[in-house]
Formats: structure tokens, sequence, C-alpha cells
């Protein structure tokens, strides 16, 4: 035999032994990529599902603090390969964050501190909630999009910036060769402020260390240390919170939707009854306005005008400064009511009508206008704000109403500081019944005349 036979036969046979093994190797490295992409996809899609009910949450409590912008928040980021691609996120900041940080940035003691860490400590774009989610690492969520779209993984280095690329330096070779993970060495670092460069070695040592194990580790300190750390799984008062505001909104509606029905019957009937009081105003030649408006304190200290059918003299102000000046005994009874029993100001339609309470039926328009409701706390007059105190603060959380507890409870003969009370009561425990059921005490009290003056 030739030497060169044995020669070839040899390496023909080494080149078939290695060909096996390569085949082998990439056979094993293809098996376990699909085991973890099937791993990656149920876990995004239980991810997923989670996220529906999450989102709803966001909503509301946005909402809540009357954060009108988009829920989501999409950003480019490097991935595999440098392929750019958009990741997912809640967002966190206010709408014109980025107009905010040019001009934060003017600040060379600020500039300095983003440079290093990519992030300010007490950050001024982030919204109310959005320092809720953040805190508790919920913000992320949204990123199961990205790793059901083979875009990310469960476990990799940060998702970088495009304009953090030249940042970036030599790691950015050994970082694109995987995939950025939802979580990873930084996230699960123990600290909210790590310098830009300290991560680059982070995910410089993950290129380095990778494997099933690491990914396995980093999975479970960030499931069972780092979430618990930040509370990730404390959501139960979150839920309830979103839950009560939906019932208020819910409630609210259904309220608006009953006053908007109630004040088109008012308005029906005021027609007919304007027509009357005007003929009698006539007839006891009574001159002025048929009307009357004045400004009261609405929801959230808002003012408007309320109408009432005039049941004073046209300058009733100055009878009222009057009077006060020289009876120390009206002067008492004024501060304490806020009202007199015999008030020398109204006149004699306006005691019938205050009797009957007719005067109050223009306030059908307020309703209407969305500027009162058919119940709730008195519409306060300006000049007594002071007096409410600190109860103003939480009677101006609801509209006034035609009606409400303290009509129904002694009207005319309930002290001021007693309707303060009331009112509070009433807001503190308001729901649908109550309404219902203060609306048929004072249709009683209307027909009884029980209260009135």
């Amino acid at each position: 035999m030739e030497e060169h036979d044995l020669l070839t036969s040899f390496d023909i046979e080494t080149i078939r032994e290695n060909a096996i093994k390569r085949l082998a190797r990439k056979t094993k490295e293809a098996v376990k990529t699909l085991i973890l992409r099937i791993i990656e996809i149920i876990i995004s899609l239980i991810g997923i599902v989670l996220l529906v009910p999450l989102s709803i949450v966001v909503y509301f409590q946005n909402l809540k603090n009357n954060d009108n912008g988009p829920i989501f928040y999409v950003q480019d980021r490097i991935g595999k390969n440098g392929k750019i691609f958009k990741i997912y996120k809640f967002r966190t900041m206010v709408t014109n964050a980025d107009d905010i940080l040019e001009a934060m940035l003017q600040d060379e003691q600020i500039k300095q501190e983003y440079e290093e860490y990519r992030k300010l400590q007490n950050d001024p774009r982030l919204t109310k909630f959005g320092k809720i989610l953040r805190k508790t690492s919920l913000d992320e969520f949204p990123q199961f999009i990205n790793v059901l779209k083979g875009e990310m993984s469960l476990v990799g280095p940060r998702p970088y910036l495009p304009e953090e690329k030249e940042k970036m330096g030599t790691y950015y070779k050994y970082i694109i060769q995987h995939k950025p993970g939802i979580t990873g060495v930084y996230q699960i670092a123990g600290t909210d402020r790590v310098a830009f460069l300290d991560r680059l070695d982070m995910d410089a040592r993950y290129h380095y260390k990778k494997s099933f194990i690491t990914d396995l580790k980093i999975s479970l300190i960030t499931i069972l240390v780092t979430f618990r750390k930040k509370k990730t799984y404390d959501v139960r008062e979150m839920l309830k919170d979103t839950l009560d505001y939906i019932s208020r909104c819910f409630t609210q509606f259904v309220k608006r939707i009953v006053d908007i029905i109630g004040s088109l019957v008012g308005i029906i009937i005021l027609i007919p009854l304007t027509v009357i009081i005007w003929a009698l105003n006539k007839i006891n030649k009574e001159d002025g306005p048929i009307f009357f408006s004045q400004e009261r304190i609405g929801k959230n200290g808002k003012h408007f005008k309320m109408y009432k059918f005039r049941s004073m003299v046209v300058n009733a102000d100055e009878v009222l400064l009057n009077l006060l000046e020289n009876d120390e005994n009206a002067k008492i009874e004024y501060s304490t009511y806020k009202k007199l029993k015999n008030d020398p100001r109204i006149t004699k339609i306006g005691e019938f009508l205050r009797k009957t309470s007719l005067d109050e039926f223009p306030q059908f328009i307020n309703v209407l206008k969305g500027e009162m409701s058919l119940v709730g706390p008195r519409a306060y007059m300006l000049k007594e704000k002071e007096d409410m105190g600190n109860a103003y603060d939480g009677i101006v959380q609801c509209k006034p109403g035609i009606t409400g507890l303290w009509q129904v409870n002694g009207r005319s003969s309930v002290t001021f500081e007693n309707r303060l009370r009331m009112d509070l009561d009433y807001i503190e425990k308001y729901n649908l019944g109550l309404d219902i059921e203060i609306l048929f005490k004072t249709i009683s009290a209307v027909l009884n005349k029980e209260g009135a003056a």
C-alpha cells in the first residue's frame, strides 16, 4: 500500500469524525435554543395575559391623576447583531419629557450626573403613577411583547439606546451577540444607580459567563429577591384603589344621567312656573328681575353663577348690612345660621316661593350645565369660604346639590357648623342609594313645607 493511500484514508476518517461531532454539537445547540425559545414564548404569553388587566389599572390610575397621555411608550433600542428594534414600556414620564430634559441639561451638575448614570435621581419628568411603576419595575411588563416577537429574551444584557453605541466602545461587539433581556446582571445588582460604564462591565461579564444555569440564577434572583424587594407582588392596594376609582366613575356616570333627566323634567316645569311668577310680581307691583344669580363655590373650588327665583328686594345686600349694624340679635342669628328667620329683605311673593321651595327651581339649569347636581353639599357663597375652615377641601370634592342632607334634616333650623358636618358626612357616605333616599325625603319635606324659610 502506498503512503499517500494511508494518509488519504486517515484524513477522510478524521474529517468525517469532526463533521459528525460538529453536526452533533450544532444539533444540540439548535435543540437547546428551540427549547429555550419555547419556554420564552410560554412565559411571554403568560406575561401578556397579565399585561391586559395591568394596562387597565395603569389607564385608570393615569385618568385619576389627570394624566391624559398614552399609557405605552415606544423607543428605539439596540438588539442582537446591532439590529434596531422598538421596545415597549409603560409610559412613566410626562409627554414633554424630552423638552424638560434638554432644559435641565443646561445645568452642568445635572448634565454630569446624567452622562454618568443615564438617569436622574429625583427626576421631575416622572408622573405620579410613573414613580410607582418604576419603583415596582412594573413599567417593564410590556417588554413581554418584545420577547414574544423574538426581539428580546427573558435574561440578557441591558437594551441600550442607539445614541449610546459610541459610548459603549469595544463592549458593543460583545453585547450585541445576545438578545437584550427584561432582566439581567444589572437589574439584580441591588442598587438603583449604577454608572453607565459599570453596566457595560456587568453585561460583558454576562457575555463570558452566559449559560443556562447563569440565566436560571438571574431569573430566580429577579423573582425571589429583586421583585420582592421592590414589592412588585404587593399590588393588592393598587388594584383595590383602581377598582374603587372605577366604581366611583361608574357611580358618577349614573348620577350624571339621573341629573340630566331630572334637570330636563325640572326645566319643563320651570317654563310655565316662570310665567306664573312673572304675573304675580306684576300684580304685586314687584318690578325687579324674576331671576337672581349669585356666584357660588362649585366642585374643585371653581366659581359659578347659581340661578334662583328672586325672593328678596332688589337692594337686599344694603338692607342686610344696615340690619346687622343696628340689631345685635339679628347679627348673632345670622352668624349662627347664615340666615334670618324673620328676614325683612324677603318680598311677599318671595316668602311664598321660599316656603314652597319653588325659588330653587331655576337651579335645574345649573344641573343641566353640569355645575350642580340634584343631590350634593350646599352651594356655599364665596364670602363663606373662610367660615368653612378645614371643611372646605372636603366639600369641594363634590358638585353642590339642589338638595342634600342638611335640606332634609331641619334646613333653616340647622346651624352653619352642622351644615358643614352634614355635607362632609354626605361625601364620606356617598352612594346612589343615599341620593335616592335624600330625593324622596326632599319631596316629602317640600310637600309638608318642613324647615323652609
